[in-house]
């Protein structure tokens, strides 16, 4: 039987990189738990028919508040990457839920306008006020919380593994690769 030829190989080495970079930090045994979980808009028109569902869910902080034995994050739901589970950045909401967490989150850190991502079970409802209007939140209780970093993805110039913009290529593979820099012309080349 033939093995793969080089240029398969070499191929074929950028995808697998990509796809290990491109990872949710959230393991195959949780996106499994999670999988066939209800939308949003179905959680938030009716939290009391999915209590104890395991489900994942995510967007930016609206504000932190440490309770005597809980803190509560108010977040404004945003839909996820599917291959990094990351909220995207958009103005496209379902609404805000609340996650609850056993552990001390200090404010300062879990701050407005941080990404976060939660798994955890739905507890149900609780009522609020946005504003001057009252709102029921869905409340998950997180088993696991990931607060992204702030600099995680700068359009245009940096993700992961790959550069582009002005000065900058992206390549792969032992030495070689391709991209566009001073002057913006493309081509291929040894790194």
């Amino acid at each position: 039987m033939n093995s793969p030829s080089l240029g398969f190989r070499i191929l074929f080495l950028p995808v697998l990189l990509f796809g290990l970079i491109s990872c949710s930090p959230f393991s195959s045994t949780v996106k499994k738990e999670t999988r066939g979980q209800p939308s949003f808009s179905q959680l938030i028109r009716n939290p009391q028919a999915y209590k104890g569902r395991t489900v994942m869910f995510g967007g930016t902080i609206a504000q932190t508040k440490n309770l005597k034995n809980t803190t509560l994050i108010e977040v404004i739901q945003k839909p996820l990457d599917s291959s990094t589970d990351r909220p995207l950045d958009t103005d496209r909401s379902g609404g805000r839920f609340l996650i609850a967490s056993k552990k001390f989150l200090d404010p300062s850190i879990y701050s407005k306008d941080r990404a976060v991502t939660v798994v955890g079970k739905v507890l149900g409802v609780q009522p609020g006020v946005i504003g001057k209007r009252s709102y029921a939140y869905p409340v998950i209780g997180a088993t696991q919380i990931h607060l992204w970093s702030e600099s995680y993805y700068y359009p245009g110039y940096y993700y992961p593994g790959y550069f582009w913009g002005p000065g900058w290529g992206w390549g792969w593979g032992p030495g070689w690769g391709w991209g566009w820099g001073p002057g913006w012309g493309w081509g291929w080349g040894w790194w």
